[in-house]
């Protein structure tokens, strides 16, 4: 058996090399766009949510509200995120992506999963077979652990998601 820490560097490196071929394609979405990291990542958290206050975006961000605002400043420019009132609580403002914002991420997304299955569709069943029960183990190895929600390890990793 190979060792661990080898083969992590093996499964790490032939990610880094498929991220550098699939970044190789000019037709990326987030090539037409003019975006920093951390404005893609506010904007992916806000489709993930659906919409959130400034103070748990920022929480979840790990960022401070001040640094935040400036990034949603710009992003509201950019008529990517609106602010809204929060029906609840007058006092608070809701972070929203807008259709354009919607439209962008759904875009950078359906990209990536198009581009994965092209190249899942190389793979014959018995590959294909190997490859899901690896993303069934990663899967498995993601989930929280029931006692204080960090992931699985060892044993409880290798126990494949049901189908």
């Amino acid at each position: 058996m190979a060792d661990q820490d080898a083969l992590i560097s093996r499964i790490l490196d032939t990610q880094r090399r498929l991220r550098q071929q699939f970044t190789d394609d000019h037709a990326h979405p987030l090539l037409e766009v003019n975006l920093t990291m951390s404005q893609l990542k506010v904007m992916i958290i806000l489709a993930r949510l659906g919409g959130t206050s400034g103070q748990e975006l920022a929480r979840r961000t790990g960022g401070s509200l001040t640094t935040l605002t400036g990034i949603i400043d710009r992003l509201v420019a950019q008529q990517l995120v609106i602010r809204r009132e929060d029906p609840r609580d007058r006092r608070v403002r809701r972070l929203e992506l807008t259709p354009t914002g919607t439209e962008l991420v759904d875009r950078v997304i359906a990209f990536g999963e198009e581009q994965h299955q092209r190249l899942l569709r190389r793979l014959d069943l018995p590959a294909l077979e190997h490859v899901a029960h690896a993303f069934d183990l990663m899967l498995g190895a993601a989930a929280p652990h029931p006692h204080d929600g960090t992931p699985a390890t060892g044993a409880q990793a290798g126990t494949p998601a049901p189908h």
